[in-house]
């Protein structure tokens, strides 16, 4: 009797209580990404008015779009998301700190543009806090490899990588707080030189920072062979966001000069931009699954596209340059109409062309799918040529049972009064 009497006690305080507050976890991550935006927006107004006139018109729209503005108001905003309908998913977190360290790095450049006639202890703490507020970029992004989809590593084993990374930043973090020099004062503090720095230290420094990149890319392949079919799909997502980034990184980078004072700069950097801005929306749409399945279809259409342009920009410059040097021994001068010849052979091999990449692409990459078109084009002729009943119901179910491997397949037919 008293026992039940403590349930009710206990239920009729349940009901009265006051509504649940709303998660500590979410109200701090809105307002990183509140601090993020007001951070970025400001910065870029400072940036814009102090050297805008100097730039051009797409050098404004890739800033705004890439580091100054877009990148971290794109991650922070994606990570409050994220950390919202997930917030035990460690993922979201390490979206924010990438963000929170870009907008401290845009503002670190606009005060640590005029050193001060002596050293101060605000100035050097701005140099300490520049020297590696970059660990809070790369580091995360090589650990949601580890952790993505789910928020945690594979299997406790891969524990140590989150490890040898908070080693890593820390190791760093207090190394810089020692070097001898202070951007260019002498650090009061420091006794570690830079030929040190530079030999040994980052040797080693930088093979663990490999090592811990390395573990991370290899456990995505890991869970991604344990898996089942949804977190292959999550995966999947993050790989091709991934892989567009790298290949426009090298692409930029092979075309431009890395060591210019504007290297990436204009269409580079808004390419470069917009790949990096994938990273956060694909893996957005992994983690909350909104239109999943649908990176099988992204994924065989880029492939697609991106074989024919390379076969197509082939042929078309080889086209001018035979043509080319046709007219010269003909004619001794260059002809505009190489390049009117080129572009009506391009136009005239682009839809069969397309066809004959899609067809081997499905045949290499999505064998079961080729295979379900082909069944069902050969059923669309025997329908039409058949006009049996029992065999057209014969061959409906083996058909269904071919593309779609349902476990049982019935076929009622209801019959029609005269």
């Amino acid at each position: 009797m008293t026992a039940g009497k403590d349930v009710m006690k206990r239920t009729t305080a349940a009901n009265n209580a006051p509504a649940t507050r709303p998660n500590r976890r979410v109200i701090l991550a809105w307002l990183l990404c509140l601090l993020c935006i007001t951070g970025a927006t400001v910065t870029l107004v400072l940036w814009l008015i102090d050297s805008g006139a100097q730039l051009g018109l797409l050098e404004r729209v890739s800033a705004i779009i890439g580091w100054n503005w877009g990148i971290p108001v794109v991650f922070s905003a994606l990570a409050a998301l994220l950390i919202t309908r997930r917030p035990h998913n460690r993922v979201g977190w390490l979206l924010m700190l990438p963000a929170i360290a870009l907008v401290v790095s845009n503002s670190l450049d606009l005060f640590l543009v005029t050193p001060p006639p002596a050293l101060t202890l605000g100035y050097w703490l701005l140099i300490w806090v520049d020297s590696w507020h970059w660990l809070f970029v790369i580091l995360p992004i090589f650990l949601i490899q580890l952790h993505f989809p789910s928020g945690r590593p594979p299997t406790p084993r891969w524990n140590w990588v989150n490890w040898l990374a908070i080693g890593l930043g820390l190791f760093f973090i207090v190394l810089s707080a020692i070097f001898e020099t202070v951007g260019p004062f002498p650090n009061p503090i420091g006794f570690v030189p830079e030929a040190v720095v530079n030999g040994p230290i980052l040797i080693i420094w930088g093979l663990a920072l490999v090592t811990m990149a390395a573990a991370s890319f290899i456990s995505l392949f890991v869970r991604y062979r344990r898996s089942q079919i949804v977190e292959r799909q999550q995966i999947k997502w993050l790989l091709f966001a991934g892989g567009v980034l790298v290949l426009v990184y090298a692409v930029v980078y092979f075309v431009t000069d890395p060591d210019a004072p504007d290297f990436a700069s204009g269409w580079p950097n808004l390419l470069l931009a917009l790949s990096i801005l994938a990273l956060p929306v694909a893996i957005t749409i992994a983690i909350l699954r909104y239109r999943l399945f649908d990176i099988d279809v992204i994924i065989r259409k880029t492939a697609v596209y991106a074989v024919i342009t390379a076969l197509l920009a082939l042929v078309y410059f080889g086209l001018i340059i035979l043509l080319q040097s046709i007219f010269e021994a003909a004619s001794g001068e260059q002809s505009p109409i190489t390049i009117v010849v080129s572009t009506l052979v391009i136009a005239a091999l682009f839809a069969p062309l397309r066809r004959r990449v899609q067809d081997f692409i499905d045949r290499r990459f999505y064998r079961r799918k080729y295979d379900a078109e082909q069944t069902l084009a050969a059923f669309g002729q025997f329908v039409r040529d058949e006009t049996d009943m029992a065999a057209l119901t014969a061959e409906l179910l083996r058909v269904t049972q071919e593309t779609m491997q349902p476990e049982q397949a019935t076929i009622w037919l209801k019959e029609v009064k005269q």
